[in-house]
């Protein structure tokens, strides 16, 4: 999104209190960790003493074959077979003791070794849901200002109708390509009247810049090639192409649009919309709004990386990604969600899950500006590489 908002760190209490959470785990695990090793060693150790009972045993057979050969004199040889065999008849059975014990102590550390994954695992979750809230938090107050100042702009619109001289739409369009001006992170800037209602002058206006042969107000400022441009507004008469216009006309309150496509500067764009409806004495008369490119909103999150090895993505009301690391699933339905996931979103709800392959998704819902459609932030994660290299960027 390009602006402080969107960029600025996450506060430091949650990854603090992870880190401090983290490193009494670490240390836990690498005790744990070091008595595996430990366990390694004396399984080694028993094996090389195994071995040792073999071959003296095989001695203890040498020299009872030899006492034999040597008859009365061989007595020496038969003294020292019998206390060879002994000691690998007491050898052979401290090894079997130590195999019988091992393991028992291998299981003990494995669970050791689990239970502090898993304890390591539930710590990292929390910090995970927590670190959601608050990034949904930041794109929540970016947004809102984006709708606090559209809606002062729609007030200060319905303020100068009321004053002794009639409205100007140069001066409209001036304080408009101000506000695009001054939010460097917005695509564009739009305005769009019914017949008639702006000035009472769409036949004087008819085919003249910002407009088309019906002369109506449709205002579209957007950036273009570092400039700012005007163009009218397409569409917005046209059933399936004027969501923008149709959809606050009907709701009557802000709409917050699906991810769609427009064309602006002779290229089809992603964008979504924040729009008003004007009302003016009880009657509907326009709309008022402000574009945002997708590819602007995931450049803005490009770079959070929870944990190391994530991602931030923010999906729709309606269960399609605004933004993704892969540019190829802008604007297209989260699928690759389960059924769950998908109506915890258009529902507004939270919600969790983790696949089969370790990577955990934790949904947040959003609250844009003043629309009353929910959507959702989602972060997503490898539990396994966060567990094993710790890392707790935010």
């Amino acid at each position: 999104m390009g602006e402080t908002m969107i960029r600025s760190s996450v506060p430091s209490a949650v990854s603090a209190n992870t880190e401090r959470g983290a490193s009494t785990i670490q240390r836990v695990k690498s005790m744990v960790t070091g008595l595996e090793r430990r366990f390694e060693e004396i399984a080694s150790m028993a094996d090389v003493i195994n071995q040792v009972a073999k071959h003296t045993k095989l001695l203890s057979f040498n020299a009872t074959i030899e006492a034999t050969r040597a008859g009365e004199s061989g007595r020496g040889f038969s003294v020292v077979a019998t206390e060879v065999r002994t000691l690998a008849e007491r050898t052979a059975s401290a090894t079997a003791d130590i195999n019988r014990i091992l393991p028992s102590v291998k299981r003990e550390i494995t669970e050791a070794v689990h239970d502090v994954e898993r304890e390591e695992a539930g710590a990292l979750m929390q910090a995970a849901i927590s670190l959601a809230g608050l990034e949904a938090a930041r794109i929540e107050a970016w947004f809102q200002r984006i709708a606090t100042l559209l809606d002062a702009l729609r007030h200060t619109l319905g303020g100068l109708r009321r004053t002794s001289k009639p409205l100007s739409r140069s001066v409209f369009d001036a304080v408009m390509t101000e506000f695009l001006e001054n939010n460097p992170s917005l695509l564009g800037i739009f305005c769009g009247m019914e017949p008639d209602a702006f000035d009472g002058r769409d036949a004087e206006y008819a085919n003249t810049p910002g407009t088309d042969a019906t002369g109506r107000y449709i205002s579209y400022w957007h950036r273009e090639g570092g400039r700012v441009v005007l163009e009218p507004l397409l569409g917005y008469d046209i059933p399936g192409q004027n969501a923008y216009y149709d959809l606050p006309r009907r709701a009557g309150t802000a709409v917050m649009l699906e991810p769609y496509d427009y064309p602006v500067g002779g290229q089809v764009v992603k964008v979504t919309s924040l729009v008003f409806p004007l009302v003016w004495d009880g009657r509907f008369v326009g709309v008022l709004g402000a574009d945002f490119l997708l590819d602007e909103l995931q450049a803005g999150l490009a770079d959070r990386k929870p944990f190391g090895t994530g991602s931030l993505m923010l999906l729709s009301h309606a269960g399609v990604y605004a933004t993704h690391p892969d540019s190829a699933r802008i604007g297209h339905e989260a699928t690759d969600l389960p059924l769950n996931a998908r109506q915890a979103v258009t529902q507004g709800q939270s919600y969790r899950f983790t696949d089969a392959a370790g990577i955990v998704r934790i949904l947040h819902p959003l609250r844009l500006g003043a629309a009353d459609q929910p959507w959702s932030l989602m972060l997503e994660f490898d539990m396994h590489r966060a567990l094993n290299g710790m890392g707790m960027q935010a």
